[in-house]
Parts: C-alpha cells; sequence; structure tokens
C-alpha cells in the first residue's frame, strides 16, 4: 500500500469514519491484510479486526483469515492473477490440503486454472502416489513438471493474457477424447443456482473439462459466494463436491445445501 495517514490521528478520528475511511480503500482495492490497514490508519491490528468484523457483518466486506476482500457483486469483477494470489492465502492453501486427500493411487486427474490450483498442485507435487495428471495451467504444469510419481499431459492451446492458462485449441478438441477419474476446478462465483465465471473462453474450458471427469470437486474460498459472474459453467447438480472455508456465512451454508449441493466446510487456523 502506497498511501500515508492523513493528518488527523487517529484519537481523533471516531470508529464510524475510520471504517468509512476502509470502505474507500475496497473501492479501488480487491484485498487488504490487517497489517495494511493498520498502517494505513495509523491503528493497531486489534482495532482493524474489530473494524472489519463490523463491517462483515454488514455485509459490507468479506473477512479473510488474516485480512478482508471485497464483497463480490453480479457486475463482471475478476481480479488479476497477482491480485488473486494474494488474496485468501491461508484459505486457499486449507481447501488445497482437504482436495489432496480425496485422491487415491493410480488415479488420472484434471488441474483447472487458478490460484486456488495453484496452491493444490504444490500439495499434489509433495504427494508420493502415481497419478496422471491433465492441467491446461502453466504454473500447475511446472509445479508437476519431472515429479517421478506424476505423468504430466498438457493439452495445449493459446496463453490468456496476464495469466498462465491456455485457451481454446488444440486442448479442447484433445479434453473431448479424455475420461478422467476427477477434476479439481475453480471459479468466479457461486450462488444457489450455479457456477459462473467471468470470461467465455475460461467457461468453454471448465465445461470440457467437466464432461470429461467422473466427478468433478469445485474449490473456492468463501469470498466467491453469493455473487454470479456473466458465463454459466454449470449448475449447482453438476459438481459432486464443494469445498470452501469456513468463512462462508452460516446462510449461505443453508441456501446451498437446500439446493442440493455437497458441501464441505474446511476450518482454516489464523495465524
Amino acid at each position: 500500500m502506497q498511501q500515508e495517514p492523513d493528518n488527523q490521528t487517529i484519537e481523533d478520528m471516531l470508529p464510524e469514519q475510520r471504517r468509512q475511511k476502509i470502505l474507500e480503500w475496497f473501492e479501488e482495492n480487491v484485498a487488504a491484510s490487517n497489517q495494511d490497514l493498520a498502517r494505513l490508519l495509523g491503528a493497531s491490528i486489534s482495532t482493524i479486526r474489530r473494524d472489519l468484523d463490523q463491517l462483515d457483518s454488514q455485509g459490507l466486506i468479506r473477512r479473510t483469515h488474516g485480512g478482508a476482500v471485497r464483497v463480490r457483486r453480479k457486475a463482471a469483477f475478476e481480479p488479476t492473477t497477482d491480485q488473486a494470489r494474494q488474496t485468501a492465502i491461508e484459505e486457499k492453501r486449507a481447501i488445497a490440503a482437504a482436495a489432496a486427500e480425496l485422491i487415491e493411487p493410480d488415479m488420472s486427474i484434471l488441474i483447472d486454472t487458478g490460484s486456488t490450483l495453484h496452491q493444490f498442485a504444490q500439495v499434489v507435487a509433495g504427494l508420493s502416489v502415481p497419478l496422471t495428471v491433465v492441467t491446461n495451467d502453466l504454473f500447475v504444469a511446472t509445479t508437476l513438471a519431472n515429479t517421478q510419481h506424476i505423468k504430466l499431459i498438457v493439452p495445449g492451446g493459446h496463453c490468456r493474457p496476464g495469466a498462465f492458462t491456455l485457451l481454446g485449441e488444440p486442448g479442447l478438441t484433445l479434453l473431448k477424447d479424455l475420461r478422467c477419474d476427477k477434476l479439481f476446478f475453480c471459479a468466479q462465483a457461486i450462488d444457489g443456482e450455479c457456477v459462473s465465471d467471468t470470461s467465455f473462453e475460461l467457461v468453454q474450458l471448465k465445461r470440457a473439462m467437466i464432461a470429461a471427469a467422473a466427478s468433478s470437486v469445485l474449490m473456492a474460498d468463501s469470498s466467491r459466494f453469493g455473487a454470479r459472474a456473466l458465463y454459466r459453467v454449470a449448475s449447482l447438480d453438476q459438481v459432486g463436491m464443494i469445498l470452501t472455508d469456513d468463512g462462508l456465512a452460516e446462510e449461505s451454508r443453508h441456501h446451498l445445501q437446500a439446493h442440493g449441493a455437497n458441501l464441505k466446510i474446511v476450518p482454516v487456523q489464523e495465524a
């Protein structure tokens, strides 16, 4: 963060004023840590945590373990790759570890693209069980390349600007001929009806992966729920399991389960 506190000291600032400044930050930025906001406002970390808890309870931001993220709306919002990789890190690590427990020896698995799957790839690389892995993400492929227990397949395509994702042909054609055991994927938004994303080419890739897998696991931190992006990926009944962190609101949990979602909540320990 580049901003410096203004001339008004924290002692002079009312809690409502301090929280308004936090909201102003999130109008221009996707995420912030407790430490970032404490430095920005000249407040203690414990004060910032209380402010974020209050704003979260009002639905104005979404708390994460170690900070907060901007609430996702129905617009076509998508963080940059760098922003995504710096957001909800502990949540993504916990989800990745839980997903790895679903892997069995000699499985063939598809790994989607995205920051949560980057965490997952690092866990998979540390396993010792034999696997066949198919991925269209260059970061995932690099992480798993030359790993003795993994047979790696990269279907190919053109690289999405600013990301690690390979899109289009020949990947889509190859995926039509694959029959894998399990897909691990993510999405920008999940509501009570469907999983959705912001890029049509990316959605085409995800749909092809879903069709190529016997079952699927959606890995998404709690900030991605309660919103809808422009393009539908799949209905909830097409998703075998949803893994998310314990920051997901009770109302959202009940709503998803009422719509038949197989929801698994992963506990996260705050550092």
